[in-house]
């Protein structure tokens, strides 16, 4: 899916940034932290799958709170009312009735509110890395020691300081902390706020609690916590004790050398959970799809006629002319891996008639692409897609001469009808494929679809007196239809036929 438009809905006079994606039977609404810039996030693989993949099962808004990010920046920080009014204008403008509320981090506070105050609005909730109490300017609070708040304010405080350069990773979750991913926070907090109003959105936080809010909440609610985080866990435990309905979850520690994006996946079965009440089932990953794979022939030969530079240049005309190429057919291109590419598409025909205008923009440019198209159930593991159907594609496409487009009979037998022609190539062994596979190779790509004769049938004078009575009196129709019907149970029950 690509990543959608940014709308806006004015507050207090100026224009609050939200994106809508998806359809479904049910809403979910996520209030992002001050970091997670709207439009930003959809650009890392991993993430964007993530979002992409909660359009699966809901209608889905992404906002930020006022004045940071998208929006239009404002001279105050807003409330935790203003910020629960926001939420409940996006979804009013929208025509959300109700949904299910997400809040991340600082921002579980608004959706906590919305939620006690108008209940009719909010079906569930999910806090992210919650807790509800003031940690400046009053005692301890439940669930805290006063070590567990030194750290807390010590290291924010030391990430605002750094604001830009992706320290706030390790006090989100230190298991995901790695260079890649401080690069992408770096940018991401960069692109939200300046250090300044970060700085400022913070202090404001340590001086803010909810907790009062909490008990009057009627919806079922998640609270989520990291197992390293920097949030008391005490803390968290409070706030799911405070809601009548509320639960403690601590999530599964991150994978090593996990992304934001692969960290955040359990987090995404839970808000399944609360907004459909079921989980999400492990073959919803899985879908038919046909795959293609290009790859240019005697790369090495036009590298040593050419040089360096020259083929350089030669093979990113030719990956632009794919990516244009895949795009107009309605395909994907998931990857480019060394010279060759990897497109999904919906349907063998786009995929086969994609292939054979890369083998002709590639013939204009000097190359030689060899392509292999196959049809099968394929399984998304974030960003990728994997399964036995992208091996056996990836080796028909090895299996091509150079200029052929070979494609499985699977492919070929979705394929009738469309005006491809194919010729029999025989059953071949794929390497490290288990059996042997027939080959077809392309033909023909005649555009002309299959017509049928428009010639209307010759009718006698008892079936045209039959389709009149149809059209002028259809109801007499059915009732000498029932009739006969009747009179057949009839016969059959008698034993004769009626003669």
């Amino acid at each position: 899916m690509d990543p959608p438009g940014t709308r806006y809905v004015e507050r207090d006079g100026h224009a609050l940034a939200y994106q809508v994606v998806g359809e479904g039977d049910v809403d979910v609404v996520w209030y992002f932290e001050l970091n997670m810039h709207l439009d930003l996030l959809w650009t890392d693989p991993q993430i964007h799958y993530l979002l992409d993949r909660g359009t699966t099962f809901a209608r889905t808004a992404y906002l930020q709170r006022r004045g940071v990010g998208l929006s239009d920046p404002v001279d105050h920080i807003p409330t935790l009312e203003q910020q629960a009014g926001d939420l409940l204008a996006v979804m009013d403008e929208i025509g959300m009735r109700s949904a299910t509320l997400v809040g991340v981090a600082s921002a579980c506070g608004p959706v906590a509110l919305l939620a006690a105050r108008a209940p009719e609005r909010v079906a569930g909730l999910v806090l992210i890395q919650a807790f509800a109490e003031r940690l400046l300017g009053t005692g301890t609070p439940p669930g805290w020691d006063p070590a567990d708040i030194e750290r807390f304010i010590g290291g924010w405080r030391s990430a605002y300081a750094h604001w830009g350069s992706g320290a706030s990773v390790p006090m989100w979750d230190p298991a995901v902390d790695s260079p890649f991913n401080r690069r992408l926070m770096a940018l991401l907090e960069r692109c939200t706020s300046t250090p300044a109003t970060a700085q400022a959105h913070f202090e404001h936080i340590l001086r803010v609690g909810y907790s009062e809010a909490l008990p009057s909440i009627q919806c079922p609610t998640r609270v989520l916590l990291v197992p390293a985080s920097p949030v008391s866990r005490g803390a968290s435990r409070h706030v799911a004790d405070l809601i009548p309905n509320g639960s403690f979850h601590l999530l599964p520690q991150a994978p090593a050398g996990a992304s934001l994006g692969e960290a955040w996946v359990p987090i995404l079965d839970h808000v399944e959970v609360v907004a459909t009440g079921e989980h999400h089932p492990g073959h919803a990953d899985r879908f038919l799809a046909a795959l293609l794979f290009t790859d240019p022939v005697g790369s090495t030969e036009v590298l040593a006629r050419i040089g360096d530079d020259a083929y350089r240049d030669l093979l990113a005309a030719h990956e632009r002319s794919v990516r244009v190429e895949v795009e107009q057919a309605g395909g994907s291109l998931v990857n480019v891996t060394g010279d060759g590419t990897f497109s999904v598409f919906d349907g063998p025909v786009a995929a086969i008639r994609c292939a054979e205008r890369v083998r002709r923009g590639a013939r204009e440019l000097g190359l030689e692409v060899r392509a292999g198209v196959h049809t099968g159930d394929v399984q998304r593991a974030g960003p990728e897609l994997t399964g036995m159907t992208v091996h056996v594609g990836a080796r028909i496409g090895a299996a091509a001469a150079a200029g052929e487009v070979l494609v499985s009979r699977a492919a070929r037998d979705l394929s009738m009808g469309s005006g491809l022609s194919f010729v029999d190539h025989g059953e071949r062994k794929l390497k490290g494929v288990p059996g042997r596979w027939r080959l077809y190779a392309l033909a023909g790509a005649d555009h002309t679809p299959r017509t049928v004769s428009r010639k209307a049938p010759r009718l006698s004078l008892i079936d045209q007196a039959l389709l009149r009575t149809a059209r002028r009196a259809p109801q007499v129709l059915r009732a000498a239809v029932s009739m006969a019907y009747a009179r057949q149970r009839w016969s059959s029950r008698q034993g004769w036929s009626g003669d």
